[in-house]
């Protein structure tokens, strides 16, 4: 690991408080049972009031991480969705830039795989293909199942299930897509811009604000490209073995409230 659990002052490179917060949600903002605690609630209002841009950069559909964000409204927080393909605003709504895969693509990496067990995320639905479990189905009224990837709506992300340990290797650009991994059960593709660096990117140059202003909390292999890029890259303690190895710092387990933690002492010590 290139960092340590941070002792002091919790600072990006410089001495300064950041400009932007970018927090990952499952397993590292929220607790284990997907749930914003009012500890964590509270640590990113105060963060917002001393002026730190805050942005949720997740593998969760824009629908289901507004349903797990409804306790923060007038946040003025950007939201990454899909994994990246989606940047809009929170309280809004509003899409301010989007990747997309023709189903053409997508039907292409399904059979690439062989018979995999698979689901998609479109822009206003969720479809789940044979065998996807119960699960990891959905709690919206918007997923259906199918039993191939029709034509039409364009297609934001493709979860494949998988039994094993992790996902295939190496992730990453393979040709016209991009394959990652939230949880050791998922293998997610999208389009090669639909990752959550280029997205904060966009986030960046839209706010003027340089990656070195920039702390970004993580857990899982989808955001161990976050952390490296960031001015400063925080692990949850409970992160896979590859995130711990390159982040900056190590901060307390999302259970524990970790990034709050972080939070409170970076706005106290920056007050």
């Amino acid at each position: 690991m290139t960092g340590a659990h941070h002792s002091g002052c919790p600072h990006v490179r410089g001495g300064s408080r950041p400009a932007v917060v970018v927090t990952d949600l499952d397993r590292t903002l929220l607790r284990s049972d997907a749930t914003l605690s009012e500890r964590s609630a509270a640590a990113l209002y105060t963060a917002a009031a001393h002026g730190v841009r805050v942005v949720f950069a997740t593998a969760r559909p824009a629908w289901s991480a507004r349903k797990v964000l409804s306790c923060l409204p007038g946040l003025s927080a950007y939201l990454v969705s899909s994994n990246g393909a989606v940047v809009s605003e929170l309280d809004s709504g509003r899409v301010r830039r989007i990747r997309t895969m023709t189903p053409a693509t997508v039907r292409a990496e399904i059979a690439s795989l062989g018979q995999p067990v698979w689901a998609v995320d479109r822009e206003h639905d969720r479809l789940l293909g044979p065998g996807w479990p119960d699960i990891l189905a959905s709690d919206s009224v918007t997923a259906s199942r199918v039993t191939a990837l029709p034509d039409g709506s364009p297609v934001l992300c493709l979860m494949v299930h998988t039994d094993s340990d992790g996902p295939p290797a190496p992730l990453g650009a393979r040709g016209a897509v991009r394959w990652t991994s939230s949880s050791p059960e998922l293998l997610e593709v999208s389009a090669l811009e639909a990752d959550k660096v280029s997205a904060v990117a966009w986030v960046l140059a839209d706010a003027g604000v340089a990656w070195e202003r920039v702390v970004a909390f993580g857990d899982a292999p989808n955001d161990a490209e976050l952390l490296a890029t960031a001015g400063l890259g925080v692990a949850v303690a409970n992160a896979v073995p590859n995130v711990l190895e390159v982040a900056d710092a190590v901060t307390g387990p999302n259970d524990g409230d970790g990034v709050a933690t972080w939070l409170e002492e970076m706005c106290l010590c920056h007050a």
